[in-house]
């Protein structure tokens, strides 16, 4: 049977049921979130409405002016420049892991530890069993009557469907095999996506499994396997999955994407009911991150109403975290420092968003501006009046509506071409403050800003720096304003002209 799991990413973004954030906002009440998917089950039990009040009398089916988009990543990566929906007004989504581990444990004879995981948790070893590894790209189709009795199979993931997975991992535990390992891709380094197999096989991802492969080529090599059920607050989460997409984007490189970072990978979903697996499972994937900012967005939206959609962006992202919780710096799949191509600028911290003191707002001239630049390199008088076809407004076309350079759109994310000066505005958010700023780089780069503090008088005034920076050096990291209560931390990224 499968063994009792939790959801777990509520609780991972700091969520608790009729306490915090999720109370203090009534769970969202009266915000609106629309869906596009290509997924959607729309009998599934998770769209039921029994118990819930009707629509309100304003609502005509249709949404106007201040609709905030969020979207996914894709799921290309970990390859560079495989974004997609990296348009300055989208919230792009890159996928993390959560603290959760479906434990499932080898340990050598040597002594050492191998964790791996296991949607169905099978029975604990009684005795140290043999190990047998076929061999790189076998993938435990033809092995042998005496490899199989009584023995730990080491295979190798088979680029094939799941149900025919599934039918070579039966196969062997027919013929007597004592445990099934399935170890993951290569290039998936240390994330480990769920797959449904139906039986108590213990999946490694590809690092981990490595060492299990090693150890069995030694003669009597053996091990045993002990399955602990769920375990929560695992360290070094999140981590970047391998199959986030990543920056720079290809469209528009001088806009940082992806934004933030959001649970994505083996998350509990709802999912077209069958006899044998039910109406939920595990999925990974961006599509799986993006409805958890869509529901931040929500229970921002619905205690900050007057807040524009370039506003709830911002606030999420300066109050991102950017460490761990081991607290040191998120790591990607080879469980290297991620970068702000692949994380955005962190993982979203929902109850830090609510109050974050500046944000860098955008409104649809902004937008409009920098659509007639982009419109600009391709002097075409035609394209003039093209901008109100995207904008919808008939009063904005490019002959009134001065360009605004990519590098100089009012973004959280800061990318600074070598010897190329920017600038952002601040917006004041909260009470009467100054804030002093500071760069926190991955290396000395010729990077400087001005002015180095700012002091806001009352709320909703807007103030104004640039970051210049003169040399040949690139690098990553933050700049950020810090007053006595607040902290707003954008990435900052050097690239090449």
């Amino acid at each position: 049977m499968m063994y009792p799991t939790t959801t777990r990413s509520p609780e991972f973004l700091g969520l608790r049921k009729d306490a915090g954030l999720w109370a203090k906002s009534s769970y969202g009440k009266g915000i609106i979130i629309g869906v596009i998917d290509s997924g959607i089950e729309s009998r599934h039990p998770s769209f039921d409405d029994a118990g819930i009040s009707p629509p309100p009398a304003r609502w005509k089916g249709a949404c106007t002016g201040g609709v905030v988009f969020v979207t996914s990543a894709g799921n290309k990566g970990p390859n560079p420049s495989t974004i997609k929906n990296d348009s300055p007004w989208e919230i792009t989504v890159a996928a993390g892991s959560v603290d959760r581990r479906l434990a499932a444990d080898f340990v050598l004879e040597s002594g050492d530890l191998v964790e791996g995981e296991a949607l169905v948790q099978g029975a604990n070893s009684t005795a140290y069993q043999p190990l047998h590894y076929p061999g790189e790209g076998n993938l435990c189709k033809n092995v042998s009557a005496d490899r199989t009795r009584g023995h730990i199979l080491i295979c190798d993931y088979a680029r094939v469907n799941v149900d025919a997975q599934a039918r070579i991992i039966k196969n062997l535990y027919d013929n007597g095999a004592a445990q099934v390992a399935l170890i993951g891709r290569e290039r998936s380094g240390f994330t480990l996506g769920f797959k449904e197999y139906g039986s108590s096989v213990v999946q490694e991802p590809a690092a981990v499994g490595r060492k299990l492969k090693d150890y069995s080529q030694y003669p009597d090599s053996a091990a045993q396997v002990f399955f602990k059920g769920t375990r929560l607050g695992i360290g070094q989460s999140p981590t970047v999955a391998y199959f986030s997409s990543r920056g720079p984007s290809r469209n528009n490189p001088q806009i940082m994407k992806p934004d933030i970072l959001a649970p994505g990978l083996n998350i509990l979903a709802a999912a077209t009911a069958s006899p044998d697996r039910g109406p939920f499972r595990f999925k990974s994937g961006t599509s799986m991150a993006a409805p958890h900012v869509s529901g931040v967005v929500a229970l921002l939206k619905s205690l900050h109403p007057d807040w524009s959609p370039a506003a709830i962006r911002s606030a999420m992202m300066t109050t991102a975290d950017d460490l761990d919780n081991d607290g040191n710096r998120i790591m990607n799949e080879k469980h290297q420092p991620a970068s702000a191509f692949a994380l955005g600028a962190g993982h979203v911290n929902a109850t830090r968003a609510v109050d974050p003191g500046l944000v860098y707002d955008l409104e649809v001239r902004d937008y409009a501006g920098y659509v007639c630049h982009l419109f600009a390199k391709l002097d075409d008088d035609d394209d003039y009046y093209a901008l109100q076809d995207i904008i919808q407004d008939l009063n904005l076309n490019c002959k009134i509506v001065p360009p605004v350079s990519d590098v100089d759109l009012n973004y959280p994310n800061i990318v600074v071409p070598a010897n190329t000066t920017v600038r952002r505005t601040l917006t004041n958010m909260g009470p009467v403050e100054q804030y002093t700023g500071r760069l926190s780089m991955d290396h000395d780069v010729g990077l400087d800003f001005s002015p180095k503090s700012l002091t806001f008088s009352r709320p909703g005034e807007k103030l104004t720096f640039q970051v210049s920076h003169h040399g040949a050096e690139v690098a990553q990291g933050f700049l950020i304003w810090e007053s006595d209560t607040h902290t707003v931390q954008s990435p900052l990224v050097v690239v090449r002209s």
